[in-house]
């Protein structure tokens, strides 16, 4: 038996985000604004200024994720060093690796999302619609924000109700090898009474896959979201403020799995298959043969409100959420090929709860601190079923369902201090406990992956709990109010917990339980601007080192053909080490240079793969040995503009011994348009050059075993379209 990784069922630089004002209290225009109080970091808890953080920060405003056509958050990777979004699929979870800490689908994501306070530890494809702001913060925030943060936090704000009438809508059209999209979105939002406003944004869209099925007798794929939000603001009184959030994501997709992969190397997958068993029909960049049927349905359904106090010294918040996600996907293809072996389908339906009670004191004390208390909870169901042979979306068969559960309690304190004697420098100190309970249990049964490959599970009720404590240090000192220096030094910590698919007959139980995951993260760094704002720069270095590094691994035969289903261990070890930089300058009115460049180079110190075989030495998977991006912008006085822009991202390993790799790419995007106060016209293109490139944790054929060649997820084709703006 030999062990390898998956199983896909289950020097200048910059931010978008400085090119122009990004999120402030008040609402921000299209011109660049000229001084740091306009960027405010909420991540840090309470508001601060970009340029009085002790960390590498990168801020997103609204009208800068518009000019950059962000629409869709694996899209911020681009424009944010050292971040990069991993997709399982069109339509499958998104995993975040930052600064070479890499999260993939089988291991919960190692950075933390945080939409409108709400807490998104598995992501899935959330809809930047109406977004105010987004913060990428690098480096552990467990100390304020627990497990699941050890290599960042990223903070998206939605737009809140205003106490004036605002009403916007937008129309997108767009084209693509082989298929078209079209979507509406918008959002309306004022004064419902004296004390009370309130907000709804929207969006629909429909469309083909861009990834096409050319199987005859198969839809070759649609994809329709609906989305609604809605959000209340109250202020019955000066000290008390009450927001309220609600919004459901639906996706229907037939002929669509939602982990959809495709051969690297698709000259090798046409002379192996397209005779063999494709009818002589031939796969394209971004075409596939599948016979397997095909649907993926999804909703998500959030519930949130929060409430601040001001109590005249400090302020008390309070957070609570409820988020339900439920997703159906059918027609994994087993052998990639119009070959009828065997299809799976794959179900979730998982609960979150999400409670925290803080205490700042005030902000402008030499001596201020922040107090609190969280719980998060997760109750996960999920069944896998498959069929062999030819069949319909009927013909799954359901393995045995197994259950999850999670809780989380934490306790944390931090302060900061500028001493009277050097106001210069102000120190900082975290701590947090935090711990998990984890419990899992299945029954038994079996499923079918035809060809002989039976899996059989057993019984199980495993249970445990995990503890950390998770302390911060960071100095900063302001040489000047255009230049900061800083450090930091921050634990992180992923709780372990157990291996349901592993528990099968033939597997020990040693392989049930994994332990926690900690990590040391250690940066410098500084923050510069000139004096009149239009020229800014950031840099900063890192070292990170982990000696329990989670890691998934699957037990195949000698040919490549799994015989257990994955399971995660905690016996590895990695280290990561690198530096961003970010710029950004306006050298005549109306033009705007952006720019950023991040290296990670991330290496396994110990990862056993089988008896014989040690990863140690190679790059971590998902990793880009560097990214990097450059944009340029100008917009005349009348109201025209023109936009260019270039991502640059380096050689990546899409599995843990490196022989599934990913050239190093440049995908180019251009738009051009024309703004009035009231409506706007905008034409873009996005991966100009139709780059093909591989997005996520790559594999052999699932069927026939190693064919030669390896499978992943593909990022998105050359796509071209127009959109109309409206404003009131």
């Amino acid at each position: 038996m030999r062990i390898s990784c998956l199983y896909p069922v289950s020097v200048l630089a910059l931010s978008v985000a400085f090119a122009s004002p990004a999120y402030a209290e008040e609402e921000v225009t299209g011109d660049m604004q000229s001084r740091s109080e306009d960027i405010i970091v909420t991540g840090t808890r309470r508001n601060t200024r970009l340029q009085d953080t002790d960390m590498s920060v990168t801020v997103i405003n609204r009208d800068a994720l518009n000019q950059a056509r962000i629409r869709d958050i694996r899209q911020l990777d681009g424009v944010v060093p050292n971040v990069q979004f991993n997709e399982s699929g069109q339509l499958g979870s998104t995993f975040i690796s930052i600064r070479g800490i890499e999260s993939n689908p089988f291991i919960v994501n190692r950075a933390a999302v945080y939409i409108d306070g709400i807490p998104f530890r598995e992501l899935s494809n959330a809809v930047l619609n109406q977004v105010e702001s987004v913060e990428v913060l690098r480096g552990p925030q467990a100390t304020l924000y627990g497990a699941n943060s050890e290599s960042g936090l990223i903070v998206i704000n939605t737009r809140a109700p205003t106490d004036h009438l605002v009403a916007e809508a937008r129309a997108t059209g767009t084209v693509f090898g082989g298929g078209a999209s079209a979507m509406i979105d918008g959002f309306v939002g004022g004064p419902l009474s004296q004390n009370l406003s309130g907000s709804l944004a929207f969006k629909r869209s429909q469309g083909d896959s861009f990834l096409r099925n050319s199987q005859p007798g198969q839809p070759e794929g649609t994809i329709r979201e609906a989305f609604v939000q809605g959000r209340l603001k109250w202020t019955p009184t000066e000290r008390l403020t009450v927001n309220a959030t609600a919004y459901i994501l639906d996706t229907r997709a037939p002929g669509v799995f939602d982990q959809e992969y495709l051969p690297l190397d698709v000259d090798l997958y046409n002379r192996t298959y397209a005779d063999l068993y494709n009818g002589g029909r031939k796969a394209g960049r971004f075409t596939y043969f599948n016979d397997a049927p095909k649907r993926t349905d999804e909703r998500e359904t959030v519930l949130g409100a929060s409430a601040r106090y001001d109590l005249g010294y400090g302020t008390l918040d309070a957070a609570m959420s409820y988020r339900r996600l439920k997703s159906d996907s059918k027609g994994l293809d087993f052998d990639f090929t119009a070959l009828p072996t065997a299809a799976g389908e794959d179900y979730k339906d998982k609960d979150f709860w999400n409670f925290e009670l803080r205490f700042a004191s005030p902000a402008s004390e030499p001596i201020n601190y922040i107090v609190g208390v969280s719980h998060y909870r997760q109750d996960d169901e999920r069944f896998q079923t498959t069929f062999v042979g030819s069949g319909t979306l009927d013909s799954y068969a359901p393995s045995p369902r197994q259950y999850a559960h999670a809780r989380d309690w934490g306790a944390y304190a931090s302060a900061s201090w500028s001493p009277v004697q050097l106001p210069a420098m102000t120190l900082n100190a975290g701590i947090r406990y935090d711990r998990a309970h984890r419990s899992a249990q299945q029954n038994a049964g079996q499923i079918d992956l035809g060809g002989g490959t039976i899996f059989v599970y057993r019984d199980a009720a495993l249970s445990g709990d995990f503890e950390a404590v998770l302390p911060r240090f960071s100095v900063r000192y302001k040489v000047s109010p255009q230049l900061t220096f800083y450090a930091n030094a921050a634990k992180g910590y992923i709780p372990g917990g157990f291996n349901l698919t592993a528990a099968q007959a033939e597997l020990s139980d040693d392989v049930l339980r994994y332990q926690s995951e900690t990590m040391w993260s250690r940066e410098v760094g500084f923050k510069w601007q000139s004096a009149d704002g239009k020229l800014r720069l950031a840099a900063a270095a890192f070292y990170i080192r982990s000696n329990n590094w989670q890691e998934i691994q699957v037990a195949t035969d000698a040919s490549g053909r799994i015989i257990s289903s994955d399971y995660i261990g905690s016996s590895a070890s990695m280290d990561s080490k690198g530096f961003e930089l970010e710029a950004s300058a306006e050298p005549v009115k109306g033009l705007t240079l952006t720019a950023n460049f991040g290296l990670s180079n991330a290496r396994y110190r110990d990862l056993q793969i089988d008896a014989s075989t040690n990863a140690r030495g190679k790059r971590v998977k998902l990793v880009p040995t560097y990214d990097g991006y450059l944009a340029a912008r100008y917009q005349t006085s009348g109201g025209f503009y023109g936009r260019a822009e270039v991502s640059f991202t380096g050689r990546e390993s899409l599995e843990s011994l490196g022989r599934a790799m990913q050239p190093t790419t440049q995908i180019v995007g251009l738009q051009t348009g024309y703004e009035r106060d009231r409506w706007g016209v905008r034409l873009f293109v996005e991966n100009l050059t139709n780059v093909r490139r591989g997005t996520g944790l790559a594999f052999q054929n699932l069927g026939f075993g190693n064919d030669g060649n390896w499978y992943s997820p593909i990022g998105r084709s050359r796509q071209a379209g127009v959109e109309l703006e409206w404003k009131l």
